[in-house]
Order: C-alpha cells, then sequence, then structure tokens
C-alpha cells in the first residue's frame, strides 16, 4: 500500500513540472530565448533572440518572401509554419515587409531562406528550452 500511495504522490508533482515545462516551451516560442531566460541560461537566451532577431531582418533587408496563412499550395503552407516559428518576430517581419517580397533576384530568394531559418531555430530552441524544464540532459 506505501507504493501506491508514493505513486499517488508522485503524480500531481510531475504533472505540475510537465506544466511548467509547456508553459516555458511556449514563451520561448512567443518571443525567441525567453524559454532560456526563464530558466537562467542566459548565454543561450541571448544567442537565441540574437540570431533569430538578425536573421528576421537580415531576410526582410533582402525583401525574402513572409508567407501568410492564405497559401495556395503545400509550400506556401510550409513557409507560412516555417515563419510563424519566429514567434512575435514573425509581426516584426509583417510590418517590415512594406514593398512586398522580390523573390525574383537571388537576395531575394536567400532573404527567404534566412526567414524560414529563423523560424526553425527558433522552434528547435523552444523544443530544448521544454525538454530542459522537464528536467532532460538537452
Amino acid at each position: 500500500m506505501t507504493d501506491e500511495t508514493a505513486a499517488q504522490a508522485v503524480a500531481p508533482q510531475e504533472s505540475r513540472r510537465e506544466g511548467i515545462a509547456l508553459a516555458v516551451g511556449v514563451a520561448g516560442w512567443i518571443v525567441p530565448g525567453l524559454g532560456h531566460a526563464l530558466q537562467k541560461m542566459w548565454g543561450r537566451a541571448a544567442a537565441t533572440f540574437l540570431t533569430v532577431g538578425l536573421l528576421v531582418i537580415l531576410g526582410t533587408g533582402m525583401r525574402g518572401n513572409v508567407f501568410s496563412s492564405s497559401g495556395n499550395d503545400a509550400f506556401d503552407a510550409l513557409g507560412f509554419l516555417a515563419d510563424l516559428g519566429t514567434g512575435t518576430f514573425y509581426l516584426v517581419a509583417r510590418s517590415l515587409e512594406s514593398n512586398g517580397a522580390d523573390v525574383s533576384h537571388a537576395r531575394g530568394d536567400y532573404g527567404t531562406r534566412f526567414l524560414a531559418t529563423a523560424g526553425v531555430l527558433n522552434l528547435l530552441s523552444a523544443l530544448h528550452a521544454y525538454e530542459a524544464a522537464r528536467g532532460r540532459k538537452a
């Protein structure tokens, strides 16, 4: 009987830890690096924020394509998901894209790749923050 009561006592604590880890992961997605900052991993937080921010600014400066949710095919949907991975920087990229995309030149095509890379990098960083908050060695 004591094993059952010990298992029941562990379940709420594990559930609470999982909830906190999920909140840390979502925070890390919304604001790049925030998930690591909440765990006092200052170097990773700064590196994530600066790298994702720099990639978004370079990508929009090169007039890369910032995809919207009204895509016509699967590649537009994947591009939107990759861009949405940057969290709040997606809104920054949409506001900086005043002249529209220019993917007819190599510069605009590279800018599109920079934006997608920023999104995927931020999603990987948020996943790392989530796993670290769960207590797993990442």
